[in-house]
């Protein structure tokens, strides 16, 4: 009864106030029953005692005198009002009370509101139909689980093309193409970001693109020349002369540097609108491009040429110790047809005198000259009796008898050959044939002087030769 009569003035927790309030029941409680208990005794043992009933006599409750709080209130109020200070400060202090007990309810309003919201967005479940299918929450989650988006960082490389740059050259047929640098392609790493949905690709985007190597230009020669493609040769090609002309140290009214005959080839350099540089046996100069043709324009003139320049090679100091050029089908047919060669001998060994001109690097129409000069074409007694076109191992004294002798014409000549490489034509030591060298005896020069020296006791023997060399050669 004592926390009854606390002053209002002192603050009380209401947890406080409610835990006594339970006491004090409590206390009420158990007095009660302890006393109906003492009671119960009694009556028991008075029924025991005098078989009579007792009934409990009740004690009437008093009443608390009530308190006039709120004339204590209104005492206050007025002490209050007459210090104008105070008043003022309650009223203040009241106010901001009231204003912070408003804000607390309007908030608590607005969570609960909120929360209703948010535990059911839908609202009240009574407004809303009955759903007539319901929720699969297995297939619901099974499908959520599958249906999760994930990334992937992947890259793919790309080939980046190269670009051509064509460049104009005189020096090429016209619209002949000529790679001088070969295009290369670049390469390029394309980074991608992959969005899928469960085991489904959903998006593909990139990321970014690095250059791993960078491409590389390819440049083309485009030819321009009309000159070249009419013609359908390169620079550096051989060509020929259609006409004799002058090779000339410079273009238009340039000095001449020396004669080029017709059908000599030459080698093409450079291509001047109407002139041409050229190179001829080691010169170099210009000549009229209109003097010059090509094996494809003329077909006939790869032989000329041939015939020509084994022509060209021809003259009295000329050397003896390198092949003529002639082919096989040549000497047949310049050595055919004569009339002089009464008995065709020097017709039917025109094999005989290719051959040893191959074997043993002597030219060999100064065989064929030296056959004719000294057998007669055939028709002396040594050549006739002793197969020896030559009059080898002749002398003036005896000339038949000290001759030698060959079982074949081919044979003569084979020696004969070997015998002028061996110890006439070359100095001593040069390889001849058939592993054996030349001694060079009777060496002085590779020319028809040199041999003459020696050879022979007639000083006019080298010319009589030339002559018939001379003659075969203008049979080309």
């Amino acid at each position: 009864m004592q926390n009854n009569t606390k002053d209002s003035n002192n603050e009380r927790n209401l947890s406080e106030v409610f835990k006594e309030l339970q006491e004090s029941r409590n206390s009420t409680s158990n007095t009660g029953n302890i006393n109906k208990k003492k009671s119960t005794k009694n009556i028991t043992k008075k029924k025991k005692n005098n078989y009579q009933k007792i009934k409990p006599v009740k004690t009437p409750r008093q009443k608390k005198p009530k308190k006039d709080h709120f004339a204590k209130l209104k005492n206050k109020f007025k002490i209050l009002r007459s210090n104008k200070k105070k008043f003022k400060q309650f009223v203040i202090v009241t106010s901001i009370y009231f204003i912070v007990i408003i804000g607390l309810i309007v908030g608590i309003i607005i969570y609960i509101i909120n929360s209703n919201k948010l535990e059911n967005p839908y609202g009240e479940f009574a407004k809303y139909e009955k759903n007539s299918t319901p929720f699969n929450i297995s297939q619901i989650l099974l499908t959520n689980t599958e249906t999760i988006k994930t990334k992937e960082n992947t890259f793919r490389d790309k080939e980046i093309p190269y670009s051509t740059k064509f460049i104009e050259n005189n020096a090429l047929p016209k619209d002949e193409k000529n790679v001088i640098q070969e295009g290369v392609p670049g390469l390029e790493r394309v980074n991608i970001v992959r969005t899928y949905e469960g085991e489904d690709l959903i998006d593909e985007s990139t990321s970014s693109i690095n250059i791993l190597r960078a491409p590389v230009e390819e440049i083309i020669e485009v030819g321009t020349s009309d000159f070249l493609v009419n013609y359908n040769v390169h620079i550096g090609d051989t060509m020929y002369i259609i006409a004799t002309t002058s090779l000339l140290d410079s273009m238009n009214n340039g000095s001449e540097i020396c004669k080029i005959t017709r059908y000599m080839d030459v080698t093409l350099l450079e291509v001047i609108g109407e002139w041409c540089k050229i190179s001829f046996d080691g010169q170099e100069g210009y000549v009229l491009a209109s003097s010059l043709t090509s094996e494809s324009a003329t077909p006939d003139i790869v032989s000329q040429n041939k015939v020509q320049r084994i022509v060209s090679r021809l003259n009295f100091n000329m050397q003896l110790n390198v092949k003529s050029g002639l082919s096989l089908s040549d000497f047949k047919r310049i050595l055919s047809g004569e009339s002089k060669d009464k008995y065709k001998i020097i017709q039917d060994n025109a094999a005989a005198f290719y051959n040893a001109e191959q074997k043993y690097n002597v030219n060999g129409l100064l065989l064929v000259a030296m056959a004719i000069h000294e057998s007669a074409w055939g028709t002396s007694a040594i050549a006739q009796d002793k197969k020896n076109l030559f009059g080898y191992g002749a002398y003036d004294n005896d000339a038949y008898n000290s001759a030698y002798t060959y079982d074949t014409y081919a044979e003569s000549i084979d020696f004969v050959a070997k015998m002028l490489a061996k110890t006439y034509l070359n100095p001593k030591g040069t390889a001849i044939a058939d592993g054996e060298t030349a001694t060079g005896t009777f060496y002085t020069s590779p020319t028809l002087t040199g041999i003459n020296n020696k050879y022979s006791t007639d000083p006019n023997w080298c010319t009589k030769v030339f002559s018939y060399m001379t003659y075969f050669y203008d049979k080309l």
